[in-house]
């Protein structure tokens, strides 16, 4: 039996369809995009196809209800955490805990303005790290994208 599907049907392309073909994934064969765009030149999954390279976004949150929250970071590669946070009492506070490699770094911040605020690219860690969000009178979430492979 012939089935004439087009590419993206055929399941060892992998990224989602996109043919793979010299280190590069093409929408189609006339029009080549490069993988670069979550920050790799080459597979990140270190095989060939059918592995596929996906961002998977990933968030830990704390608030007046749970004030603390603990998670480590997966994935292939390093990760650019972002934290947000809003001010919901007088006394708001959010530290944030990192421990890599058995280091532990803490951040206070203790002085909030009243309006959310955003610190895109706060700090950058490894797989395998453990992260600690503490906040007092604050809502407060950390946001990051880890590199898996499928």
């Amino acid at each position: 039996m012939n089935h004439h599907y087009p590419h993206a049907y055929y399941p060892h392309y992998g990224n989602f369809g996109f043919p793979y073909y010299h280190g590069q994934y093409y929408a189609n064969p006339y029009q080549p995009i490069a993988f670069g765009s979550c920050g790799h030149t080459a597979h990140p999954c270190q095989g060939t196809p059918p592995l596929t390279a996906m961002k998977l976004p990933c968030e830990l949150m704390a608030d007046s209800t749970t004030t603390s929250s603990q998670i480590f970071i997966g994935g292939s590669s390093d990760v650019s955490l972002s934290l947000e946070y809003l001010k919901t009492g007088a006394t708001a506070t959010v530290k944030v805990t990192i421990t890599e490699s058995g280091q532990a770094t803490t951040w206070d911040l203790d002085t909030l303005p009243d309006e959310y605020q955003i610190k895109e690219n706060f700090t950058t860690v490894s797989p395998g790290a453990e992260v600690l969000l503490e906040v007092t009178d604050c809502t407060a979430r950390l946001r990051w994208c880890e590199i898996v492979c499928c």
